[in-house]
C-alpha cells in the first residue's frame, strides 16, 4: 500500500503522538482523516474519537494508520486487514525510488548500530538521514524520496514498528534477540514474528546482516530471500585494537562489527570507516559517562530497560562498579540471571527503585548482597553521596551505575526523562559542586 492508495478514502489515525502527527501531515490534504487517541485532548480541528472508547467503530474506516505506541487489542484485531503504519507506508514508497533503505532491529544494540551506520555514511560524505525509533518519523521525509540523487535512509525499527509492515528494507541488520516487550506482544513468539518482518518481504537483490548468535537472529534472517551475511566481533577486534574507539563494552564490539560489514558491502573506503568509528561518541543514556564528582564516576545507562542489557552494562566496567541503581516499571520480567550476575560481581551496593526493584531486592537480600530500597531516584542519589565509595580494582575511580533493567514509565515519561533526572540530581546534591557555586 502506497500513499496514493489512501487518497480519497476514510482514514483513521490511531494514536496521535509523533508518528500520528507525521501521518496527519502526509494525508490531511488528500484523505478524510479522523484521529483516534486515548487522550481526551485531540488538539486538532479534525474529527476525533477520544477517551476510553477511542477504538470503537473502526470498521467504518477504509484504512487504519496505527502508531507503534498503541498495543495490539481485540478492537484492532477485528480490522487487521485495514491496518498500516507510517513505517509501512514509507518503506513501500521507497521501493519505487532509487534510494536505499537500511533498517536495523534487535533487542539491544539497534540504536547504536543504526547511529553508527549513519555516522559512517556522513563521514564518507554520502547523503544519509536517520529515521525511525531514534531519528525522526519516516513520513516526515517523504519529500526526500522525490530527490533524483540517491540517498540512504537509515532506520532504527522496534518490534512495534515492524508489526504492520508488508515491505522489508533493501538492507536489514539484526543485532540481537532476547525476550522483550512481552506485555505489548503477548508472547515471545508474537515478538519474534514481528521481528521477522524486517526480513520476511526482502527480495532476491536485498541483503540481510545478522549477529551470528543467538540462534534466534539466524531464524529471523532465514526469512529473507536476499543475501545472508552473518557477523561477529572477530570481524573488527583487530581494527579496534589498532585504532581505538570511544564505545565501551564487548557488546559494542558486536555493534561496530554490524556497521563495519554494512560499510564494506556499500564499498565505502576502509580508512573513512575507521575514522568514523574512532570519532563516534556513545549515545545519550547508553553507558554515558556524566563526570567524576566527589570521587565517583557517574554512569547513566537509563536506556537499559531489560535485565540482559543491564548485565551487558555491568560487564562493560570490568568489576569497578561500587553501586548499582536499578528498578522501574515491573513488567514481570525474569531477573534470575541478573541477580546471579550481580552476586558474582564486585558490586558493593544495589539501590532498588519502585516497582521491579522492590521485587529484585528480595532475591538480592537472599544472596547476601547489600541492598537498599528507596522510593525515588532522588533518594537513591542522596544515599550514594552519603557514603564514601572505594575503588574496587585497578585503583580506578569507583563507579555509580544507573542501569534500571526495567522501563521507566512508573515514575518517568521515558528513559530519557529518567536519565535527565539522574544528571540533575547528581549536580544538585553533589557536595563538591555545591561548594563551587
Amino acid at each position: 500500500m502506497i500513499l496514493k492508495d489512501l487518497y480519497g478514502k476514510r482514514v483513521c489515525i490511531v494514536g496521535f503522538g509523533r508518528e500520528g502527527r507525521s501521518a496527519l501531515n502526509a494525508l490531511k490534504e488528500k484523505c478524510e482523516v479522523t484521529i483516534a487517541d486515548k487522550n481526551e485532548k485531540c488538539e486538532t480541528n479534525l474529527k476525533c474519537q477520544t477517551g476510553e472508547n477511542y477504538l470503537k467503530h473502526l470498521e467504518q474506516f477504509d484504512v487504519i494508520v496505527k502508531s507503534p505506541g498503541v498495543p495490539p487489542c481485540t478492537e484492532l484485531d477485528a480490522v487487521k486487514d485495514k491496518i498500516t503504519s507510517g513505517t509501512a507506508l514509507f518503506l513501500e514508497e521507497a521501493q519505487h525510488t532509487n534510494h536505499i533503505v537500511i533498517a536495523v532491529t534487535g533487542s539491544k544494540g539497534k540504536s547504536t548500530t543504526a547511529s553508527l551506520i549513519h555516522h559512517i555514511l556522513k563521514t564518507a560524505e554520502k547523503r544519509s538521514v536517520l529515521l525511525g525509533n531514534i531519528g525522526t518519523p519516516a513520513l516526515e521525509h517523504l519529500d526526500d524520496l522525490k530527490n533524483s540523487e540517491p540517498m540512504y535512509f537509515v532506520m532504527e525499527l522496534s518490534s512495534y514498528q515492524l508489526m504492520n509492515i508488508t515491505c522489508s528494507p533493501h538492507i536489514a541488520v539484526i543485532t540481537s534477540f532476547f525476550p522483550e516487550h512481552l506485555d505489548y506482544h503477548g508472547s515471545l513468539e508474537a515478538y519474534k514474528e514481528a521481528k521477522k518482518n524486517i526480513a520476511r518481504f526482502q527480495k532476491d537483490g536485498d541483503v540481510i546482516f545478522y549477529a551470528d548468535t543467538p540462534k534466534e537472529t539466524q531464524d529471523i534472517a532465514k526469512m529473507s530471500r536476499g543475501k545472508h551475511m552473518p557477523y561477529d566481533k572477530k570481524d573488527v577486534v583487530s581494527v579496534i585494537e589498532d585504532f581505538g574507539c570511544q564505545l565501551l563494552g564487548e557488546h559494542n564490539i558486536h555493534n561496530i562489527a554490524g556497521a563495519w560489514k554494512v560499510a564494506h558491502h556499500l564499498e565505502l573506503p576502509e580508512e573513512t570507516t575507521i575514522q568514523a568509528i574512532q570519532s563516534f561518541a556513545p549515545l545519550p543514556h547508553r553507558l554515558e559517562e556524566i563526570e567524576t564528582y566527589d570521587g565517583i564516576r557517574w554512569i547513566n545507562d537509563s536506556m537499559s530497560t531489560t535485565p540482559e542489557s543491564t548485565i551487558v552494562a555491568i560487564e562493560a566496567f570490568d568489576g569497578n562498579i561500587d553501586t548499582l541503581i536499578l528498578g522501574g516499571q515491573d513488567r514481570g520480567l525474569d531477573f534470575t540471571h541478573l541477580i546471579e550476575h550481580i552476586a558474582s560481581s564486585a558490586i558493593q551496593t544495589v539501590i532498588c527503585l519502585p516497582g521491579s526493584g522492590h521485587r529484585i531486592a528480595n532475591d538480592l537480600k537472599k544472596a547476601n548482597i547489600h541492598t537498599i530500597i528507596v522510593a525515588s531516584l532522588k533518594e537513591a542519589i542522596r544515599h550514594v553521596l552519603q557514603k564514601p565509595l572505594q575503588p574496587i580494582t585497578h585503583n580506578l575511580q569507583p563507579i555509580c551505575l544507573l542501569s534500571p533493567a526495567s522501563p521507566s514509565y512508573n515514575q518517568f515519561k521515558n528513559f530519557e526523562e529518567k536519565g535527565a533526572a539522574f544528571k540533575k540530581y547528581i549536580t544538585k546534591y553533589s557536595p563538591s559542586l555545591a561548594s563551587s557555586k
